[in-house]
């Protein structure tokens, strides 16, 4: 017989994927009639694109796409960085965490797929939170991502990264109440094109990358592009003798840009992508704690061991440590002018995200529990948008947005033969026999060789309507507005059968009771977003902004049962609402050899959520909670240089006070016997102060057709608490990285030749921290950036 779920599962796919099928279709009958009417009799191939200035020099004439039309950088009145695909390739950019390096005020954390996430100005940090949005939007060529988790590929042939600060709620709307990281990647050419490279480093670290792009005809042209990167494990695992945390990403994407008249082009963009490492190693670091006696008890009642490492290079786990994505996604962008001035613009996407893990849990050499999550994720997406023409002082962008996700999760947790006897401090030897006089014993000796399963389904529903508006009020004067209205719902039910037998797969009557379920719960919600701002420019070179805007990230709901006597409200969250003030200064002076720029902001939030991790019903699950109000607000500089050809220079200082205003009934650190703790005034998690960077490369030629080139940068970071209850145990920051590059290419840039180093000084520093209180008493884990990692890369270009 077919399962229940199965079958809903089969008739929700089919039901979904038909009503994006019909819109697809009913958006290309819409356009065909009036495409065939305008239709230009066989039109001549589209002229070879000019390299763009801008991404080599950095100068003015960098385009973004922040406010859904293309401007130049400096005349956006938003805080927004831009990196052109040309600064990721120079310096082998390609995982998302390498936004640190290039951003102030942003945080990126990619422990795993399921574990990532990206805050700025101190506000997103909630990684795996499968009935939750990050705060901080994600968005590939145009498509919203429901996780962060999706971009945690390989950024190659990419075109450029825009990362916003501040809520953006009125254009892109879906849950940006930090900001947006906006990937573009590169069009079709309708010229001839490939490229490549190849770099090896030490761990064996191998990457390949190719891109072939080309015309198919004179109105056709299609860009392919793959890539592979392997690396050994990094950490020594003293129970196997083996290295674990190695990593595997591979995959590919095919693109096709038709242009059959002037005026309408259509991008159709196909991709898979893959990732396998085994970055599920605990390790554990010298808390306070860490030797209590409770922890030897468990170690002697097990014959297990733990490795104590605080640069996070050793672990002693004797399960699996296994993480792994799949994903892929369909979208289909139409570009039409209608003529007069007014735009039509429709994307329409399809995405497939599925997880799985099963890591050690508790960290130690003994048979204890390991588990870990299995998660499938479609999404449909469709943007509707029409862009209408200056008329007198005023243009606007009016538009439709539509968002669908359905996630089916699976959390399991397996218990091994040394269990009950970690669980209860007592040696397997003794447990049977005092098992016979003790029903709890008894009870406990039952998780033995368990497996527990916990499921949830969160669907969601979100549909909005937006506009903007820009007042010319003088050439020199403008006033934008904008609003966009959004009703959102979710619903899900979240159970768990009776834990089953992991040698016979049957259930276990002695644990009968542990089933739970099914629990439905549901919230809805509908409202505003809005952004009025004013830029003026006193000279061409100048300009002075000042903003108020608002974003409000939807309520969410955890899939995880509720704790012990609590139903289905006690799943719920409720929407995060962001309110930001700011003003800036944008510069452009001495012929754009150099850019300037300034920005003052103050965000107040409203039901802050964020993770806790903590044991729920005998499991330790992550908790999502409305952590209350919260504040940042600061100062950012950037600036970039060009003083002399062929030297040009970044750099950029932040200073952020990130806070809870009101957090009364927060998490507790370790040592502290207390249900609940007042974290109100103190700083937020994963939020340092002082964010500082500095990049540069500097290129001669040094004769025979032959370029060197150098280049290197440094990111620093000042202390921040790594755990949401603000433990002294987590505190970590105040150390920087350095990379460095030095090489040679040809001067028609046929290939290139270079070696690196990154993290050059090796530096230990902690990406991500957990509470394990409930697992290793008075005990906090951590999970660690790379070590010094250097190669060689080779690349060309035909």
């Amino acid at each position: 017989m077919i399962p229940q779920r199965a079958l809903r599962s089969a008739w929700f796919v089919r039901h979904r994927w038909q009503r994006g099928a019909a819109l697809a279709l009913v958006l290309t009958a819409a356009a065909a009639p009036a495409a065939a009417a305008v239709a230009d009799p066989a039109p001549p191939p589209a002229p070879p694109l000019a390299p763009d200035p801008a991404l080599a020099d950095g100068g003015d004439q960098v385009v973004v796409t922040a406010r859904k039309t293309s401007e130049k950088l400096q005349d956006v009145p938003v805080a927004i960085t831009a990196i052109s695909g040309a600064d990721l390739a120079r310096n082998d950019h390609v995982r998302l965490e390498d936004l640190n390096q290039l951003v102030p005020s942003a945080n990126v954390v990619v422990t795993n797929g399921h574990q990532t996430s990206i805050s700025i100005r101190g506000v997103g940090n909630n990684p795996g939170s499968d009935g939750l949005e990050n705060s901080a939007g994600v968005f590939l060529d145009g498509v919203y991502l429901g996780r962060p988790g999706m971009a945690a590929t390989d950024l190659i042939d990419i075109k450029q990264i825009e990362v916003l600060r501040g809520p953006q709620g009125t254009l892109f709307g879906k849950n940006t109440t930090a900001g947006l990281v906006n990937i573009t990647t590169e069009l079709p050419s309708f010229t001839t094109e490939f490229k490549g490279q190849a770099s090896y480093g030490n761990f064996n670290y191998q990457q390949y990358q190719a891109s072939l792009s080309g015309p198919v005809s004179d109105t056709l042209a299609v860009r392919v592009t793959g890539y592979r990167t392997t690396r050994d494990g990094i950490v020594d695992n003293i129970t196997t003798g083996r290295k674990t945390s190695d990593l595997g990403r591979a995959g590919a994407r095919v693109q096709f840009l038709w242009k059959p008249t002037s005026n309408l082009s259509v991008r159709l963009i196909g991709e898979y992508g893959s990732e396998q490492q085994s970055s599920g190693a605990v390790s554990i670091i010298p808390t306070w704690g860490i030797t209590p006696n409770l922890i030897k008890a468990k170690l002697a009642a097990t014959g297990g061991t733990i490795a104590v490492d605080p640069r996070g290079r050793t672990t002693a786990v004797d399960g699996p440590t296994d993480t792994g994505t799949r994903q892929g996604a369909g979208s289909a962008q139409i570009d039409w002018e209608l003529g007069g001035g007014f735009k039509l613009t429709s994307i329409t996407a399809f995405r497939y995200w599925q997880y799985d893990s099963n890591s050690d849990t508790e960290g130690s050499s003994a048979d204890v529990m390991y588990g870990g999550y299995h998660i499938q994720d479609r999404q449909w997406t469709e943007e509707l948008r029409l862009a209408l023409p200056r008329i007198g002082r005023v243009d606007a962008v009016v538009g439709f947005y539509y968002f669908n996700q359905y996630v089916e999760t699976n959390q399991h947790l397996n218990y091994g033969k040394d269990a009950a006897a970690w669980l209860s401090g007592i040696p397997n030897a003794l447990l049977p026999v005092y098992a016979q006089y003790s029903p709890a014993l008894a009870g406990l000796l039952a998780y033995n060789r368990t497996r527990w399963n916990t499921y949830a389904d969160p669907l969601t529903h979100s549909i909005a309507a937006f506009g903007q508006a820009n007042w010319h009020v003088t050439p020199m004067w403008n006033i934008t507005a904008g609003i966009r209205q959004t009703h959102e719902t979710k619903r899900e039910q979240v159970y768990r059968p009776t834990p089953v037998s992991s040698v016979t797969g049957l259930p276990v009557a002695a644990l009968a009771g542990q089933a739970a379920g099914p629990i439905r719960a549901e919230i809805s919600n509908s409202a505003p977003s809005f952004l009025i701002s004013s830029d003026y420019h006193p000279t061409p070179g100048l300009m002075l902004y000042a903003l108020v805007s608002r974003g409000q990230k939807a309520g969410g709901l955890n899939t995880t049962l509720p704790p012990s006597g609590l139903g289905a409200d006690a799943l719920k969250v409720e929407p995060e609402v962001a309110t930001n003030y700011e003003a800036g200064i944008k510069s452009d002076l001495f012929a754009h050899r150099v850019q300037l720029n300034l920005s003052l902001f103050r965000t107040d939030i409203r039901n802050y959520q964020a993770n806790v991790l903590q044991e729920v019903n005998g499991q330790v699950v992550q908790l999502l909670t409305n952590a209350g109000a919260a504040r940042t607000q600061g100062v950012e500089a950037e600036a970039t240089l060009q003083p002399v050809t062929g030297l040009s220079l970044h750099g950029y200082a932040a200073y952020n006070d990130a806070t809870y205003r009101s957090y009364r009934n927060g998490p507790c650190p370790i040592g502290v016997a207390a249900p609940t703790c007042d974290l109100s005034g103190k700083p937020i998690a994963g939020a340092p102060k002082w964010t500082l960077g500095a990049n540069g490369s500097y290129e001669h030629d040094i004769g025979g057709r032959l370029i060197g080139y150098a280049s290197a940068e440094y990111s620093w970071r000042s202390h921040f608490y790594g755990s949401l209850d603000d433990s002294p145990m987590t505190l970590t920051g105040g150390y920087g990285l350095l990379n460095l590059r030095l090489g040679i290419r040809s001067k028609d840039r046929l290939w290139d030749l270079s070696v690196w180093g990154r993290n050059v000084t090796n530096a230990a520093y902690a990406t991500n921290y957990f509470n394990y209180g409930s697992v290793l008493p008075g005990t906090y884990v951590a999970f660690f950036g790379d070590p010094a990692t250097y190669g060689a890369t080779l690349r060309f270009n035909f």
